[in-house]
């Protein structure tokens, strides 16, 4: 065999576009110096991925890092623009405060233009005005989108996204209602809808309209989920909907459509002021939620929720029965000033068979009262409750009463 056959070479551009598609696109575009076979190969693979095109030794100084950015605007300013470059699959990019709007959105309007399938975007700077084009883009599936939460948003008028399938929105400032309303709700196919990080700046309702939805994920860009969600009603209608994840400050309130296919949800309310009169409206609001959740098979509730639901006023008591819940999860340190919540909560749960304590008992507040442990042992409790499981186990009084009282067919322990 001839050492020296390039055979690779050889390889029709269908299947040397399959390989360099697995590439960063800066590697792939360095195979353009192999040879004359490779020259321009790069150029027609439908996958760019610029997440990562900084040079780390090229940015070493100022003047460095000046020729680094015009360099590759440059570059990316001829690429888009070739006349055979093919349609997208993906097209990933990552903007700091040096790149300029106009330009950037020229950019966003070529890869529209090429069909783009999946646009993934992190933009730092002021990019607040997007081309209207990105939002009635017929061939999106998959759209993540990242900004500096300096910035407000603004959302045209006419907003439709008929093949979106996944929206991811990280650090995002909303202040128009309907507009939102309209980004949330005019996608017909959605399946996944990430909202993490974002701020919602004079909005009293937030309302998603997505039948198809199965995943949804808030997360709250402060620990205490202040300045976000508590000053909005939410309303959600999505009867598709599998899971729902809520890290999030406590809502005026919640108007959620039945999720009789909910199969998990997991809760974790924040709240910073716990005054008697605020109190009362983050008892409420929890109740709404947790109300709304009633079909779900897998739960999981923190510390926190139960705090929050341990404001409402005989609320815990209009509560569904939650027939189809078989796991129980209490997250981060369950506070034990909350055990009675926790006890008639687990009334309403009758087909329980597992419950989870995942950071065991904070053991602050205990005022000795272990009749919920004792109460824990009621028939209906035992009917099919397989297993508690306490990790972090530290063997304190709460928790060993916890054990040793509640006769289980099987306990898990975890230290």
């Amino acid at each position: 065999m001839d050492l020296g056959e390039n055979r690779i070479s050889e390889l029709p551009d269908s299947l040397l576009h399959h390989i360099l598609c697995f590439l960063p696109t800066k590697c792939a575009i360095r195979t353009s110096i192999l040879s004359r076979r490779w020259r321009y190969l790069y150029t027609s693979i439908p996958i760019l991925d610029f997440r990562k095109w900084r040079s780390h030794t090229s940015t070493s100084t100022l003047e460095g890092y000046r020729l680094e950015h015009e360099r590759f605007r440059n570059f990316l300013d001829r690429i888009l623009n070739l006349h055979d470059m093919p349609n997208l699959l993906k097209f990933y990019l990552h903007c700091d405060r040096h790149f300029n709007e106009s330009r950037v959105n020229a950019w966003i309007s070529s890869v529209i233009r090429r069909k783009v399938e999946e646009l993934d975007l992190s933009l730092f700077g002021e990019y607040n005005l997007f081309p209207p084009s990105l939002f009635t883009c017929e061939s999106l599936t998959i759209l993540e989108l990242k900004m500096d939460v300096e910035y407000v948003l603004h959302l045209p008028q006419s907003i439709s996204f008929p093949r979106l399938k996944i929206l991811r929105l990280t650090d995002i400032t909303f202040m128009d209602e309907n507009l939102t309303q309209q980004l949330f709700s005019n996608c017909p196919v959605l399946e996944e809808l990430s909202i993490s990080s974002c701020l919602w700046i004079n909005m009293k309702v937030l309302c998603i309209l997505a039948p198809a939805l199965k995943c949804l994920f808030f997360n709250s860009p402060s620990e205490d989920g202040s300045d976000t969600l508590d000053n909005c009603e939410v309303k959600i209608y999505a009867p598709s909907l599998l899971s729902l994840r809520y890290y999030e400050g406590v809502a005026t309130n919640y108007f959620l459509h039945s999720f009789s296919s909910l199969v998990n949800a997991d809760i974790d309310l924040m709240f910073l002021d716990d005054s008697l009169l605020t109190r009362v409206k983050i008892g409420y609001s929890a109740s709404k939620l947790l109300g709304g959740l009633s079909n779900v098979k897998h739960l999981t509730l923190s510390g926190d929720t139960f705090k929050a639901l341990s404001f409402a006023y005989d609320t815990l008591i209009n509560l569904p029965t939650f027939y189809n819940l078989v796991h129980l999860e209490v997250g981060s340190m369950f506070p034990c000033s909350t055990n009675r919540t926790l006890l008639e909560f687990l009334h309403i749960v009758p087909n329980l068979e597992s419950l989870l304590f995942t950071d065991g008992f904070n053991q602050g507040i205990y005022d000795g009262d272990d009749g919920w442990a004792i109460n824990l042992m009621a028939p209906c409790l035992l009917l099919h409750l397989k297993s508690v499981e306490i990790r972090q186990f530290s063997g304190h009084s709460r928790e060993l009463s916890v054990i040793c009282r509640t006769k289980l067919l099987s306990s898990v322990l975890e230290f």
